[in-house]
């Protein structure tokens, strides 16, 4: 079987590796992961939900124009804005190679006021501001903003991992299939 991802970072092809051996709709099959790289069509800092999820559908369909596999995979972490809050917030996208595709979000986690200013109201970036705060260079590719705000109790892995398993399911699960 092969699993095409939108990444060449090796921690998440590492990831994405544990996680299909530990799902158990992926027991017995050998899984080739290729990792690619393609653009989204739209903004590179999405700030809503829906344009979150635009960015990760069209990101998968941007694999499957460029290599026939079994299914398609998209992942990142971004932010919206529920009543005057930002959350952050991980979403994975899995397409199969019958178009057919869903989605799977972590829990959110409030971003602290200072973030949420800065990256909404200042409109900067949040991984370049996530270094300057916690003066952890490249946090966003080491440790992430969950790890740095909840003091360690939630990591960057375990939030795709959450949201990995909540969309694949759907493609095997006998509930969807009614």
């Amino acid at each position: 079987m092969k699993i095409a991802i939108w990444t060449t970072a090796a921690p998440k092809i590492a990831a994405i590796e544990e996680w299909i051996k530990k799902c158990p709709f992926f027991e017995w099959i050998n899984v080739e992961i290729i990792p690619m790289s393609v653009k989204s069509g739209i903004s590179d800092m999405p700030l809503s939900e829906e344009e979150n999820m635009t960015w990760a559908k069209n990101r998968a369909i941007a694999c499957k124009s460029e290599i026939e596999a079994d299914f398609y995979i998209w992942m990142e972490g971004w932010t919206t804005m529920i009543w005057n809050k930002a959350y952050l917030f991980w979403v994975v996208y899995i397409m199969n190679n019958s178009w057919e595709g869903h989605f799977g979000f972590s829990n959110r986690m409030e971003m602290p006021e200072i973030f949420r200013k800065r990256v909404y109201d200042n409109l900067e970036d949040l991984w370049p501001v996530l270094t300057e705060i916690t003066w952890v260079e490249w946090a966003s590719k080491k440790t992430w903003a969950f790890w740095a705000w909840s003091d360690d109790l939630l990591t960057r892995k375990e939030q795709f991992l959450l949201a990995f398993l909540s969309a694949i399911p759907a493609f095997y699960n006998k509930y969807y299939k009614m």
